[in-house]
């Protein structure tokens, strides 16, 4: 396959400088972090976990009052908590998964086998560790209640800091490339609801950009036509490990390239992502022979040149 005209290769040593200083500039972001959005994280937690723990015992009877579930489920703190209640906590998906049904709090609610078959799940995983009172069919303690109260607060707090990042550094990396679209006078325009099936009907006109739309069979970030008629197609992409950047960018953003030039063929598609984080220079460097044009975040100059250069 050829290099798409107008954009560069990075030559191994130029990816190793800009990894180096990605990461770096990842390790200011994180000791800069204050503290407060952990400590809010657990305020609220804190008193989810609170209240589910003095619920159990009403919670797991044999007579599961489905309008109780519901109300759970239905809060999100408190749908935490529930979930929080397993060794290991359960995700939402596994939960549904398990449940072979929606969880639906409505549908839960005027539903007593649905509302009997998700409390039989929570009683399977509850964690022996964290609620022995339940398992000796006894009253708890109050100090085993705030040991309870404590361990799940914290562990779904650094959960959904950890969570909170991963998106954060994501859209921070979009705000980014959009703000330098509309910058250069590229205009945003909705996406067609059945995505990007065909580049000349379905893809932006020229000077415009469409967010969060499927080309193909897989999802891009930001679609931009570019002045010279083709379609950059964008992934932003964050990570904060080397191990982590395997995913994105040989499981995802390698894959969905591969695919957009078998479709829209290399003349008409520049498969792209934009990248911010912690990255294996190795994995960028492999996958620029997919090929990937890559653009640093703290390096957004590159993607302006490379839509300037399109234009003459």
């Amino acid at each position: 396959m050829g290099w798409p005209k107008g954009a560069r290769k990075w030559s191994p040593q130029e990816v190793l400088r800009d990894a180096k200083q990605a990461k770096e500039l990842f390790r200011q972001r994180r000791l800069e972090e204050p503290k407060e959005r952990y400590l809010e994280a657990f305020q609220s937690l804190e008193r989810a976990n609170k209240k589910v723990v003095e619920l159990l015992p009403d919670l797991l009877t044999d007579s599961v009052d489905p309008r109780l579930v519901s109300s759970l489920i239905q809060d999100g703190d408190l749908f935490t908590a529930l979930r929080y209640l397993g060794a290991p906590p359960i995700s939402t998906d596994d939960l549904e998964t398990l449940l072979g049904n929606t969880l639906a709090p409505t549908l839960i609610a005027h539903d007593p086998e649905r509302a009997r078959n998700l409390v039989h799940i929570l009683r399977r995983i509850l964690d022996p560790k964290r609620f022995p009172w339940i398992y000796e069919n006894r009253s708890a303690s109050t100090s085993e209640k705030k040991a309870a109260v404590l361990a799940s607060s914290v562990a779904a707090s650094a959960q959904r800091v950890q969570t909170s990042r991963r998106s954060d550094e994501r859209d921070a990396v979009e705000g980014a490339v959009r703000a330098l679209l509309l910058k250069m006078g590229w205009t945003k325009e909705p996406s067609p609801r059945r995505g990007i099936q065909v580049l000349l009907t379905d893809a932006p006109q020229n000077g415009k950009f469409m967010v969060g739309c499927t080309v193909g069979e897989h999802n891009a970030d930001i679609v931009v036509r570019v002045t010279d008629g083709r379609v950059l197609a964008l992934e932003c992409k964050a990570s904060n490990s080397e191990i982590n950047s395997r995913k994105r960018i040989n499981k995802e953003v390698a894959v969905d390239a591969g695919s957009w030039i078998r479709q829209f063929g290399e003349q008409n598609v520049v498969p792209a992502a934009v990248i911010q984080g912690v990255f294996n220079p190795a994995y960028l460097i492999q996958a620029q022979n997919t090929p990937v044009v890559f653009f640093w975040a703290h390096r957004l100059n590159d993607l302006k040149r490379f839509l300037l250069w399109s234009r003459c």
